[in-house]
């Protein structure tokens, strides 16, 4: 018995070592460093988006509305405290954000409330409001909204493709961002903070330079999240 824990155990481990790196990359020594060119990419609603969502995890299957909408920061006023202010590689203000999935009927599967120090569950299903799960949709919706985006870092080339790929970190995250062979346009984000919590993100079909498909993958749990743009600002 004490050996089958311990084989549970070291696999468990090597599901965890989930590798993020872009494969086939070798150091680009003509671009050293990426510092601040305009990119083409998903940026965060001005007020709200909205999409039609599918998420797959392991045998279930729901499907729904997501809406992500910004919040306004209430203005500082007697005993309340000031709104947290912008922190290095967290964007360029201290937004507050409203993600909600639901389905057609307005059913909520989880309503959470993200902020540059805290991501607070405001209601969620019973099965899907786990503590590890939770953690893993926090690094998601962070990393899809920018809030601990990558600024500039080590920069990279992929064999075959030629894409440009950059690596550094932002907050507690390390992340690897792969761009078009002229870095002017986001293809994918990979991230994570721990073994537990890994996510790549593709934008796809990108029209007027917004990504009309993005999906979001969490392979250490086999979970992924599909989005389809409906509408926004």
């Amino acid at each position: 018995m004490r050996c089958l824990c311990c084989i549970s155990i070291l696999f468990l481990l090597a599901v965890g070592c989930v590798s993020i790196k872009p494969l086939h990359v070798t150091r680009d020594t003509l671009h050293l460093t990426r510092r601040g060119l305009p990119v083409t990419k998903y940026h965060p609603p001005a007020t709200i988006h909205l999409f039609k969502a599918s998420l797959h995890l392991k045998k279930h299957h729901i499907t729904g509305l997501l809406v992500i909408k910004r919040m306004e920061t209430p203005p500082f006023s007697g005993n309340t405290p000031p709104p947290t202010p912008p922190q290095t590689g967290r964007g360029d203000c201290p937004a507050v954000y409203r993600i909600v999935f639901m389905n057609e009927v307005g059913m909520t599967f989880f309503d959470m409330e993200m902020k540059t120090d805290s991501f607070t569950v405001i209601s969620c299903f019973e099965s899907l409001n786990k503590q590890a799960l939770v953690k893993i949709l926090e690094t998601d919706f962070r990393m899809l909204v920018g809030m601990d985006s990558l600024n500039t870092g080590k920069v990279f080339r992929q064999k075959g493709t030629n894409r440009m790929v950059v690596s550094g970190t932002a907050g507690k995250y390390k992340i690897w961002q792969t761009f078009s062979s002229s870095g002017d346009t986001l293809y994918t984000t990979a991230a994570k903070s721990t073994i537990a919590d890994p996510v790549i993100i593709d934008y796809n079909n990108y029209a007027k330079g917004v990504p009309l498909k993005i999906t979001i993958s969490n392979p250490f749990i086999g979970m992924k999240l599909s989005l389809r743009k409906l509408a926004s600002d």
